[in-house]
Parts: structure tokens; C-alpha cells; sequence
């Protein structure tokens, strides 16, 4: 199973790095937007062995990128850093595996998860013809999540951004969604604000074979605050 999850992500940032590359050629126009968006993010499962313990702070810095084929239409691309994450606990005893040493976690002890991604967008986005100073956009498609580093704080132990890369994969997929609006400051130049919602397709945490951790599939969910400049 875990093969062909890996395939999947394989295949899906083969056809990202396709599409973003050959976008460019059919665009009439070029712009970028500048964004700091800071997030609600949370860890669900689908399995009743875990819960959710709550939201955690994040954030998504970066810039994207806009071709317009079309006068109100443009596919979207970009590149950002992600920090996001999640607070979980088990229903009965865990096992954390670390780089250097296993630690059983007490049921119902949370188990918080920070995680940091490269993350590459691709999508599509309209938006309407100028109202005064004002437009209003949608921007739909997906992300592909490369992971840079990753750490779990378990404070019923005195654990403390232990690397946890054992834990979690490499590399995860998702869907996002934004509305929002532009203030036109110049010609060129407007002020970006939205909301949106990001959720991953695949397990963001890997089942171990070797220790006791039922299988279920936890995926990060993220609410957005988008923040930016267009130029």
C-alpha cells in the first residue's frame, strides 16, 4: 500500500512539473502575488483509534504566480514554505518511534506534530471584470507538499520538537480553494485579501509495522487567511 501511495505522489509532481512549465507558453499576461497567510490548522483521522486535540497556529509564505490565457481566467503556479501541523492523541497506548529512541505515549496524551513543506500550487483562477478599485477571484487546484523538516512535542513526557522524520512522509498531495478580493492601488499594483481551505488526499503519518500503531489514514487540514500584493 505504502508503494503505491509513493507512486501516486510521483505521478502527481511529474504532472505539476508539466503543466507549470508549459503554462507559460500559452500566456498573454504574467502577474505575481507576494503572500504571508497566516493559518488554522488541525490533523483528522478517519479511524475512531485517534482524535483530534485541537488547532494549531501556522503559516504560508511565498509567491505565485499568475498566466492569463484569457482576459478574467489564468492558471496558477507558485512556490511557498509551509509551516502547519496538528495535535493528536491514541485511544489506547502508542509508540512514537524517533531517530534514536521508541517512546510509548499514554492513551489519551497528545502527540503535536510540526511540520515544515515546500509547497508547489497549481490551479486555475477567475476572477471578475473591475468594479471600481475592486475584483473579486476564486482560485481552485492543487498542491503537491515536499517535506523539509518535521518534529512532535509529546508534553505528557517532557518531549520537546524531537525529529520525528521516521514518522511522517516525505511528501503528501492536496486540494485547495481561496475567494477572495483585489484593491487596486496602480495600474500594476493591488493589495490581496481571501479566504480558503486546504486539505491533503494522502496520510500525513506513517502506520510502523514494527511497534503498535493501527492503521488509519490522518490527513492535515488547513483554514487560510490570505494576505498579499499583486504586481
Amino acid at each position: 500500500m505504502e508503494r503505491v501511495i509513493n507512486l501516486v505522489r510521483v505521478k502527481a509532481l511529474a504532472i505539476l512539473v508539466f503543466v507549470t512549465f508549459a503554462a507559460p507558453a500559452a500566456a498573454q499576461e504574467m502577474r505575481f502575488i507576494a503572500h504571508a497567510d497566516p493559518l488554522i490548522t488541525w490533523m483528522s483521522s478517519n479511524e475512531s483509534d485517534y482524535n483530534s486535540m485541537g488547532a494549531k497556529a501556522g503559516l504560508d509564505m511565498g509567491l505565485n504566480v499568475l498566466y492569463y490565457f484569457r482576459e478574467n481566467y489564468a492558471a496558477s503556479t507558485g512556490i511557498s514554505f509551509l509551516a502547519a501541523g496538528g495535535r493528536q492523541s491514541a485511544v489506547e497506548e502508542h509508540e512514537m518511534v524517533f531517530n534514536n529512541f521508541t517512546q510509548e505515549v499514554a492513551p489519551g496524551e497528545e502527540m503535536n506534530y510540526n511540520l515544515r513543506y515546500l509547497n508547489i500550487p497549481i490551479g486555475a483562477r477567475y476572477q471578475t471584470t473591475p468594479s471600481g478599485s475592486m475584483t473579486y477571484f476564486a482560485d481552485l487546484g492543487f498542491d503537491i507538499r515536499i517535506l523539509l523538516k518535521s518534529t512532535v512535542d509529546l508534553p505528557s513526557d517532557d518531549i520537546s520538537d524531537e525529529n520525528a522524520r521516521t514518522e511522517v512522509y516525505g511528501m503528501n498531495a492536496g486540494w485547495h480553494a481561496t475567494l477572495g478580493l483585489e484593491y487596486e492601488l496602480s495600474i500594476k499594483t493591488s493589495l490581496v485579501a481571501g479566504l480558503g481551505f486546504a486539505k491533503d488526499f494522502f496520510d500525513v503519518t506513517k502506520d510502523l509495522e514494527n511497534v503498535f500503531q493501527p492503521e488509519d489514514r490522518s490527513r492535515l487540514n488547513m483554514f487560510r487567511f490570505r494576505f498579499g500584493i499583486k504586481f
